[in-house]
């Protein structure tokens, strides 16, 4: 209930000031921020159930020719692959600690 009695104010002192002020530019702007926002809105749903369309074909596609295993492969090779980056950057790491360590005892 304080809600709408917060709600009712803040239109109240908006119908208030457009009176006083009469429908000037930046009530025009308001409307205009309004209205992109609502499309970008629509936009972004829009481009979220096309994506979701596409995944599903594409997964119903490699279901029907049996490339589910073939696809189970290749992100196993991709994981695979980031898993070795990542130890031989650490690897790198721990040598260039090392190499630093050695040189500052040598001094």
């Amino acid at each position: 209930m304080a809600n709408l009695k917060r709600l009712t104010r803040r239109v109240e002192e908006m119908e208030d000031w457009i009176e006083e002020s009469g429908d000037s530019d930046t009530m025009a702007n308001y409307n205009f921020l309004i209205d992109n926002v609502r499309q970008t809105g629509e936009a972004l749903r829009n481009e979220q159930q096309n994506t979701a369309a596409f995944k599903n074909m594409v997964f119903g596609w490699m279901k029907d020719r049996e490339h589910g295993d073939d696809w189970n492969e290749y992100v196993k090779e991709q994981e695979d692959a980031i898993q070795n980056q990542q130890k031989e950057a650490k690897v790198g790491e721990e040598t260039i600690e090392e190499k630093s360590i050695e040189e500052e005892e040598g001094e």
